[in-house]
């Protein structure tokens, strides 16, 4: 599963949202998570890919794109 789909996936089993999940989508605004969603999401994140995400760099997760980018750099893709 390429990168952009495993997070889309991760997001889905995370959060309430039914309808489509696309790279453009805007966390709060588009699929409507709140503070909770987002630490389910990170935490879901973490365990996956073996990793820690930084409280920094959370604050800079808007887009679902955000976090694409964030883990390509991470992982030098």
């Amino acid at each position: 599963m390429e990168l952009d789909q495993k997070i889309i996936s991760i997001i889905r089993e995370n959060i309430e949202w039914k309808g489509e999940i696309g790279l453009n989508d805007h966390l709060i605004n588009d699929l409507h998570t709140d503070s909770f969603d987002m630490l389910m999401i990170i935490s879901a994140l973490e365990d996956e890919f073996s990793i820690q995400i930084e409280e920094d760099e959370i604050r800079k997760i808007h887009y679902v794109s955000d976090i694409v980018t964030r883990l390509q750099s991470l992982f030098h893709i």
